[in-house]
């Protein structure tokens, strides 16, 4: 029996233009202490965010005190960012540019961020881009957000969810040549959410967002199975979701 096409092959090359606003409210942020660890200390920095998506890094940013670019080339991601009630910042540029080519003057950055972006880029080309909006003692921060799929629950339910790449300690970015090898801060912490809140992060995934409509109704069936009948949780109750944050920092070796 031949095999259903599970993609949609209407959806745009860049999934994230049908993003919702169920992005910006069920996936999670970062913790302060990761977002300290992707600044390496510096004060007042000048950072490039790269894959800025709906701003969720991005406002963290700005919050520590950054001068903050916000890159990103999905137009339905970059529209959120813009409606966002902290949008007026005047420390705040949104750029419609990609990690390869983000349009921005050469040596702007004293930091450039990928908060769950890094999966998507050319490793060589983009940091190449990296070397060229450096400031000389710059760094590049790489975050992913990750729920602990140590936890054998945990891992079932990403697994349901189609959640994409797996980021763990013990798998650094790969990296170009010219590039340290990164260094680790991690941090874990909790996300909370209803089984609906928990469906509605699964609509935000590109897997999702790509899929045909059989295939997203069958991954909601399923989770509403998995967390209702399986787990036991009622609607109302609030899911413990265990996340660890990952922050990766480089800088040029020479």
């Amino acid at each position: 029996m031949a095999q259903v096409n599970p993609w949609d092959t209407a959806a745009p090359a860049n999934a994230f233009e049908r993003a919702g606003g169920e992005y910006q409210d069920f996936r999670p942020s970062y913790p302060e202490a990761s977002v300290a660890a992707a600044l390496l200390g510096k004060t007042a920095p000048a950072v490039v965010d790269v894959g800025a998506g709906t701003g969720k890094f991005t406002e963290q940013l700005l919050q520590a005190g950054a001068t903050a670019w916000a890159v990103e080339p999905a137009s339905a991601m970059r529209e959120q960012l813009l409606a966002a009630p902290w949008a007026g910042n005047p420390l705040l540029h949104v750029v419609d540019g990609t990690a390869e080519n983000t349009g921005l003057p050469s040596q702007i950055a004293d930091v450039i961020t990928y908060a769950q972006s890094w999966h998507w880029v050319d490793p060589e080309a983009a940091l190449t881009e990296a070397a060229r909006l450096l400031r000389p003692g710059g760094i590049v921060s790489i975050i992913f957000n990750q729920m602990d799929v140590s936890i054998s629950w945990v891992h079932r339910l990403t697994r349901i969810m189609r959640s994409g790449d797996i980021h763990t300690p013990q798998k650094p970015p790969a990296l170009a040549a010219g590039w340290e090898a990164p260094s680790l801060h991690k941090t874990e912490f909790t996300s909370r959410l209803t089984p609906e809140g928990i469906k509605a992060l699964a609509r935000t995934r590109s897997s999702y967002l790509k899929s045909t409509a059989a295939n997203r109704e069958k991954m909601q069936a399923n989770l509403q199975w998995y967390l209702l009948e399986h787990l036991g949780y009622s609607d109302t109750d609030l899911v413990e979701i265990p996340y660890y944050t990952l922050v990766w920092t480089t800088k040029p070796s020479t």
